[in-house]
């Protein structure tokens, strides 16, 4: 977990990405797009296959919350969209809705790169997909005091 410094009082801030959901992955609100396999220019035919969405396998530590927005009391929702690769890395992520903070949002994209998954496949086989990743920011203040 990460210490941010404010003055001579440090506290701990715990920011969390919220989870992948089986419904946005499937298509439900159309926010997941995946990458049919191809050969030529030929589809492979599995996009019909059952989607198994991408599992986060990382130790799910918490985002960290930049320093730099601290002292302003900076808090807010920045909403990413994610490729996922085949090996389960994060291969592109930007920022789709931003927190309306800069020092947030930078730190969202800069902190998904670190993410591990389970590779999401489809008819048996490993595939990139598309996801979006809300990562939520307390406010300093309003936060959970940790033991």
């Amino acid at each position: 977990m990460k210490t941010a410094r404010a003055g001579a009082r440090s506290a701990r801030i715990r920011v969390w990405p919220t989870v992948f959901s089986a419904a946005l992955l499937s298509g439900a609100g159309g926010c997941a797009d995946t990458v049919n396999p191809t050969v030529g220019g030929l589809r492979l035919g599995v996009q019909n296959a059952p989607l198994k969405p991408p599992v986060r396998i990382d130790s799910l530590h918490p985002f960290e919350y930049p320093t730099t927005a601290w002292s302003h009391g900076a808090s807010g929702t920045t909403v990413l969209k994610i490729l996922i690769s085949e090996s389960g890395s994060v291969d592109s992520a930007f920022v789709i809705q931003s927190s309306g903070d800069q020092a947030l949002d930078s730190a969202a994209v800069a902190n998904s790169r670190h993410l591990e998954w389970e590779a999401a496949e489809q008819g048996g086989r490993p595939i990139p997909i598309w996801g979006r990743l809300p990562v939520v920011y307390p406010r300093p203040e309003e936060r959970p005091d940790e033991p």
